[in-house]
C-alpha cells in the first residue's frame, strides 16, 4: 500500500540526524533503524561545514599595542561522521540489532597571533581541542503484539580527547596541554514503541543511561619540563550524559505524513576537570583576588539540552519521496567562549529518497543551521578555556547520504 511506503520511508528521508547540538554531541542517538520492519541494514554519512567565529576578550588592552583586528577566524573544522545499523527479525516476536555511530565530537583550532605595527607577530592566544567517541549499541526487542515493541540493550562506548592552549592570555597556564587517553565503558538503554502501519503511525520513547569513563590523563605546561603532578590522581572522571528520545509520526493521507522528535540530554551534570588543573585552580583560589577560580572548570555546561524537529514527508510516486523539516536546539546556556561560540540553533532540512526497489533505497538531505548567539560574560574569568567579547552571525551547512536495504 502507498501508506506503508510512506510509513517505512519517513524515518530515513532526512538521513542526517547529525547536527551541531549542545555540548559535544553530534548525533541524536536515534534507534529508528532498529524499528524498521523485517531484516534491515543501513549506512549513512554526513559532512558538517560550520562557520563559527567571534572576537577575543581584552580588546581595550590589545588595542594599546596598535592592533585593531580581534577576530578568532573560523573556530570549527570540517567534520565527517558515519553511522551503521543492522537489524534482524529471527522470529515474529523477537528482534535484534547493532548500531554504530560517533555521538560525541569536537574539533576546534584557532590561533590569534596578530601582527604589530612594526610587522612582528605576537601570540596572544591559540587553542587546539579535539574530542572523539565511538558507540556500538546492541539491542534486543520483544514484540508481545503486532503493535508493540519492548526493547533494551547495552552500549559500548569509547571516549578520548586532547587540548592544547598557548599564548600570553593564559599566564601561568601558557602552554597547558592535556591528553585524555582512550577509555572504554558500558551503558544501557531501554524503550517502548507503538506502531500502526495501516495509519502511518509510529511512536517510540528511548532512555539511554549515562556512561562513566575513567580516562588516564597527562598534563603539562611550558614551565613544567614534562608532565606535572601536584596531586597523585592521574585519571579524569568523565560521564557522557543520560538522555531521552521521543519520536513520532502519523499519516495525514495516502501521500503525506507528519513526523517529529523531542530530545533531552543531561549536559548540566557533564564536567571535564583534569586532576592537576583542578589542583592548580584550587591553590590559586586561596588568594582572595582569585577566589572565583575555585568554580572554574575546563569544560562544563549550565543547562540541559532540549532539541527537536518537526517535518512533513510527501510521496510523489512509487519511487520518489521528499521531506521538509524544521529543527531546533535550545543550547547549554553557557557564556560565549571558544568551546561555546554559539548556544543552540534553528534550521531547515530538505531530503529526498529514491527507491530502486521495494527493498532498497538511497536518501540524501541537507540542513541549513543558524546558530543562536550566547550571552557575553561580564566577568573576565571565562567559564571554558577562553571567553569571547562578541560573536558573529554563525551558521552551518550539513550534508548527508544514506543507503538502506531490507532483506
Amino acid at each position: 500500500m502507498r501508506t506503508k511506503f510512506i510509513y517505512t520511508a519517513a524515518c530515513i528521508i532526512c538521513p542526517l540526524h547529525t547536527l551541531y547540538a549542545a555540548g559535544l554531541e553530534r548525533t541524536d542517538q536515534s534507534i529508528a533503524a532498529f524499528l524498521e520492519p523485517g531484516n534491515y541494514a543501513e549506512i549513512s554519512l554526513a559532512v558538517i561545514n560550520a562557520n563559527i567565529e567571534g572576537e577575543v576578550q581584552y580588546k581595550d588592552f590589545i588595542s594599546e599595542l596598535g592592533i585593531n583586528d580581534f577576530s578568532t577566524g573560523n573556530l570549527a573544522e570540517r567534520e565527517f561522521l558515519g553511522k551503521l545499523a543492522l537489524k534482524f527479525q529471527p522470529h515474529p516476536q523477537i528482534s535484534a540489532g547493532l548500531i554504530y555511530e560517533q555521538p560525541y565530537m569536537a574539533n576546534i583550532s584557532y590561533d590569534y597571533s596578530p601582527a604589530l605595527p612594526d610587522g612582528s607577530v605576537i601570540e596572544i592566544e591559540s587553542a587546539d581541542i579535539s574530542f572523539k567517541s565511538n558507540n556500538l549499541t546492541g539491542l534486543i526487542g520483544y514484540q508481545p503484539h503486532a503493535h508493540w515493541n519492548i526493547y533494551g540493550g547495552l552500549s559500548l562506548q569509547s571516549f578520548k580527547g586532547k587540548l592544547h592552549i598557548t599564548g600570553q592570555q593564559y599566564d601561568a597556564l601558557n602552554g597547558y596541554d592535556v591528553q585524555f587517553k582512550n577509555d572504554n565503558a558500558v551503558g544501557w538503554l531501554a524503550g517502548l514503541s507503538y506502531q500502526r502501519p495501516e495509519y502511518g503511525i509510529k511512536t517510540s520513547i528511548t532512555y539511554r543511561s549515562k556512561i562513566k569513563h575513567k580516562n588516564s590523563t597527562s598534563e603539562s605546561t611550558f614551565y613544567s619540563n614534562g608532565p606535572f603532578t601536584i596531586v597523585p590522581e592521574t585519571q579524569t572522571a568523565i560521564e557522557t550524559p543520560q538522555s531521552v528520545n521521543f519520536e513520532f509520526q502519523t499519516g495525514l493521507n495516502s501521500s503525506n505524513l507528519m513526523y517529529g522528535a523531542v530530545r533531552w540530554a543531561n549536559w548540566q551534570n557533564f564536567v571535564i576537570q583534569p586532576p592537576q588543573l583542578g589542583a592548580v585552580l584550587y591553590w590559586a583560589s586561596q588568594d582572595p583576588q582569585y577566589s572565583e577560580l575555585a568554580q572554574l572548570k575546563l569544560i562544563s555546561y549550565k543547562k540541559d539540552q532540549w532539541s527537536g524537529k518537526l517535518g512533513i514527508a510527501h510521496q510523489w510516486n512509487s519511487r520518489w519521496l521528499s521531506a521538509l523539516e524544521f529543527v531546533w536546539d535550545k543550547g547549554s546556556g553557557n557564556p560565549a567562549s571558544t568551546l561555546n561560540p554559539s548556544d543552540g540553533y534553528r534550521g531547515l532540512g530538505l531530503g529526498i529518497m529514491y527507491s530502486f526497489s521495494p527493498q532498497t533505497f538511497l536518501a540524501s538531505g541537507a540542513y541549513y543551521l543558524q546558530f543562536n548567539k550566547p550571552d557575553i560574560s561580564s566577568t573576565p574569568l571565562a567559564p571554558q578555556i577562553s571567553g569571547l567579547s562578541t560573536v558573529a552571525d554563525n551558521d552551518a551547512l550539513v550534508y548527508g547520504l544514506k543507503v538502506g536495504h531490507h532483506f
